[in-house]
């Protein structure tokens, strides 16, 4: 039977979940696709047109795909993120890899800093799956049931493949802002801003200065 590992490189706001299936040259999966579900707690985040440009797989997402908003401004469920493995050139036995980039969200700023200015997140492990061409019908595993109602389910699974990594769950450390510091940010942004206004206007008026001066030339 095929199984799978996953694990986590990198940390902070950008990070690869790579996930490893093993295909045994015992099983015949020329009728089968291959696909991987990743729970994503509201932290993280999916790019799907990132995704899109990653060989390999296909990808569908259910849940939130902003990519701009902090964590406090979006639903608290989590978001599901489904990838279809391209096995039409395999030959078992053979390891496909899927590498996931994610991205963590702004967290919600703590007090001060007094208090730990990281968080850890708890991703939960990815779980793969086969399922039969469509003339199959079969019913949804337990790991799989509260995916069932989610529309465009896949409902025709063959069979759970089993992980082969440790208990241990995936965890990503993120910093966070301190709201004793939101104030001079605020002042910093308006001298940027500020500076960059004059910059721009000075720089126009240049501009017209010489412009008028070579039209003026011309004229003569």
């Amino acid at each position: 039977m095929a199984t799978l590992s996953s694990s986590i490189s990198s940390q902070g706001f950008h990070f690869t979940v790579s996930t490893t299936i093993s295909v045994p040259g015992t099983l015949d999966i020329s009728h089968s696709r291959l696909h991987v579900v990743y729970d994503l707690d509201p932290h993280v985040y999916a790019d799907l047109y990132e995704l899109a440009q990653r060989p390999g797989y296909s990808s569908f997402l259910w849940g939130t795909s902003d990519l701009e908003k902090p964590v406090f401004a979006v639903p608290s469920n989590n978001s599901v993120l489904l990838l279809t493995a391209d096995t039409s050139r395999l030959v078992a036995p053979a390891n496909i890899t899927l590498d996931v980039p994610l991205h963590a969200r702004y967290g919600r700023p703590v007090a001060s800093r007094t208090t730990d200015t990281f968080y850890r997140i708890t991703l939960e492990k990815p779980l793969g799956f086969l399922t039969f061409d469509l003339h199959h019908s079969t019913g949804i595993p337990e790991p799989l049931g509260s995916y069932a109602s989610l529309a465009g389910w896949p409902s025709n699974i063959s069979a759970i493949i089993s992980d082969a990594t440790s208990a241990d769950r995936l965890q990503v450390t993120i910093p966070v802002g301190v709201s004793d510091d939101l104030a001079w940010v605020d002042v910093g942004t308006a001298v940027v801003m500020l500076t960059m206004f004059f910059y721009l206007a000075h720089a126009s008026l240049r501009t017209v200065k010489r412009l008028s001066r070579k039209t003026s030339t011309k004229t003569e």
